[in-house]
């Protein structure tokens, strides 16, 4: 996988577009629409948020020489949820629209730009607040996720599936529209604990997706499609996480995480792991949660941000009950992260006044 090609690419997203994709990701999203994408197919995105990435991808657009008008399809809810607020001090009460606020920070690519406001269907988890806070629900009364055309799409960038459902559901409905042998799709969540779905998903449709781009410190994987996927296979795809075999879902978590680590991305093989614990007690399974969790902390390197051990941790302690102990290097290493956040928020405070 190609993991450096983008690295010094001279892109920097302006300072007052909110995102909560890494500096990386966002010249990765700009060298793949300014130096891969040929124009012979349209860009679609799911998850635009305030339109950090979307940004990105109008600007590599732009600079390619290509035809772009119209050519760029975000999809989204739009719809203004309590954790949000962390990432963006707008003055919207949950529930609100935040579509003008997308359209205002992508003026600049209003030309390029289509947006579109629907919602991918999402199965309810009881027993965890952050993916009950970050999924659709019925009572929002947003249209349904739909193709809006048969155009083709060369590049798929995934950042609004929050489910199994969700995921399944994509898939089914744009993969026809994907040309075989070019078109990529950018899993966003590759790499976060708590997304199992994507790498289970990825896995299972391995026959036909084949790992390109490895966005390292990030959560970003991307693949390519090589060929067309029978129609029976996607249909046959889990619309539930009830519906994931447990232990064909561990092993395709084992596979995620040794593509990353033989593929020169070991630190990321380590999210990927720790995915096993959201899949197993999102199945019920919460003691086992707890011992993969276990091992996991255990194992896990130094040199490896532990942000994503911490939620995972976190989320048994609080949402799950379940006893979690930090040794004192990690209890010392969190003090220190702690305290560097306040001080990073102190001083954009500071810069803002």
């Amino acid at each position: 996988m190609e993991t450096q090609a983008w690295i010094d690419v001279p892109f920097a997203l302006p300072s007052a577009i909110p995102t909560m994709i890494s500096d990386e990701e966002r010249r990765y999203l700009y060298w793949l629409a300014a130096r891969v994408w040929s124009g012979s197919g349209d860009i679609v995105e799911i998850g635009p948020w305030l339109g950090g990435s979307t940004y990105c991808l109008a600007a590599g657009m732009c600079d390619s020489g290509h035809r772009v008008a119209g050519r760029l399809k975000v999809f989204d809810n739009f719809i203004w949820r309590d954790f949000m607020a962390n990432r963006a001090p707008l003055e919207l009460r949950p529930g609100d629209s935040f579509e003008a606020h997308f359209r205002r920070n992508v003026e600049r690519f209003a030309h390029v730009v289509q947006s579109h406001t629907c919602a991918l269907p999402d199965e309810a988890i009881a027993g965890d607040a952050e993916a009950a806070a970050k999924r659709s629900r019925s009572e929002e009364a947003v249209p349904p996720f739909a193709s809006e055309s048969d155009s083709r799409i060369e590049i798929l960038f995934v950042d609004g599936a929050k489910s199994v459902r969700g995921m399944a559901h994509l898939l089914r409905v744009l993969t026809y529209r994907l040309q075989p042998g070019k078109a990529l799709i950018v899993c966003q969540d590759f790499k976060y604990w708590s997304t199992y779905w994507v790498p289970i998903l990825m896995a299972r449709l391995r026959a036909w997706f084949v790992p390109v781009h490895d966005v390292l410190g990030s959560t970003t994987v991307t693949f390519r499609l090589d060929a067309t996927i029978p129609q029976a296979v996607l249909a046959d795809l889990p619309d539930h996480m009830a519906d994931l075999s447990t232990d064909e879902s561990l092993a395709a978590i084992d596979w995620a995480a040794r593509l990353l680590h033989e593929g020169g991305d070991p630190a990321g093989a380590w999210p990927v792991r720790l995915s096993a614990v959201s899949l197993l007690a999102h199945q019920g399974h919460v003691t086992r949660a707890l011992e993969a969790f276990r091992r996991c902390q255990a194992a896990w390197p130094g040199s490896v941000h532990q942000n994503q051990l911490e939620r995972a941790g976190d989320y048994l302690a609080h949402d799950r009950g379940m006893s979690v102990r930090w040794p004192l290097r990690w209890r010392i290493a969190r003090g220190r992260q702690r305290l560097r956040r306040i001080a990073r928020r102190i001083a954009a405070m500071r810069r803002r006044s």
